[in-house]
């Protein structure tokens, strides 16, 4: 028995080097389990990289999560059905699940009266993104645009284009309550500069308001010197998908 299993116990030693150590412990399991000789070769190697690859997604998804500055942890897409508390364009939710609106480079908008759900389905998403490896961020308009809007007015621009370069980058963006607060016509032109840049580099974005594109005008901001870009700004973001919540 012992001569047998020499050159298979040497694989614990390899396993363990290439820091396989689930993948490692599982073998030696296996060596010593009456069930050894029992499995095929596709079982038996199954048997020994399922828990290291289940290990590796589990920690890949909470680091993904940390990143992603998601608050509501606790939102999960399986809820995303119309219900007695609110009603969903069900099929195109469905649609979205499928996550191939990112790689076509589309965008998605979530529309519903204030506590619809807008927050809550859209922090599943970004919980599910996260599940599926996606490098995602979700952020707080208001935020957003006071954080890009300090860095502008400061002398180091060197550092505000970084950031603004970083969150035109992330794959996938959800932006919260969006339009929620006029800006003046710097923050529009920040606005303006990562919706146009994001388009370019084809990452996507997700988003919740509470007004409708045609209303965006009045509410992005009311400065005259806007206009042009408040009309780039709808016309890019909403190349994609609709999302309507009814509140019920």
């Amino acid at each position: 028995m012992s001569t047998t299993n020499a050159a298979p116990a040497d694989l614990t030693v390899m396993l363990d080097e290439l820091g396989l150590s689930v993948s490692a412990l599982r073998w030696r399991e296996l060596l010593g389990s009456p069930e050894y000789s029992d499995f095929t070769p596709e079982q038996l190697l199954r048997e020994v990289i399922e828990p290291q690859y289940i290990e590796t997604m589990n920690n890949r998804y909470k680091t993904n999560l940390r990143l992603s500055r998601l608050i509501d942890k606790s939102a999960i897409a399986e809820n995303l059905v119309t219900n007695g508390k609110r009603r969903y364009n069900d099929d195109v939710v469905r649609q979205l699940l499928t996550f191939r609106f990112v790689e076509d480079r589309l965008n998605v908008g979530v529309y519903g009266v204030t506590e619809a759900g807008k927050s809550y389905f859209m922090s599943a998403f970004c919980n599910e993104a996260c599940r599926r490896n996606y490098r995602c961020m979700y952020v707080d308009y208001c935020d957003l645009l006071d954080e890009l809007l300090v860095l502008s007015r400061r002398e180091d621009l060197d550092r505000y284009r970084k950031r603004l370069k970083y969150y035109s980058r992330i794959q996938l963006l959800f932006i919260d309550d969006f339009a929620i607060s006029r800006y003046s016509e710097d923050g529009i032109k920040i606005l303006y500069h990562l919706i146009k840049t994001r388009t370019d580099l084809g990452t996507s974005t997700m988003f919740t308001s509470q007004y409708a594109p045609s209303e965006w005008g009045r509410h992005l901001s009311d400065e005259e010197g806007c206009y042009g870009k408040l009309d780039g700004i709808r016309r890019r973001l909403t190349t994609g998908y609709t999302v309507h919540i009814e509140k019920l």
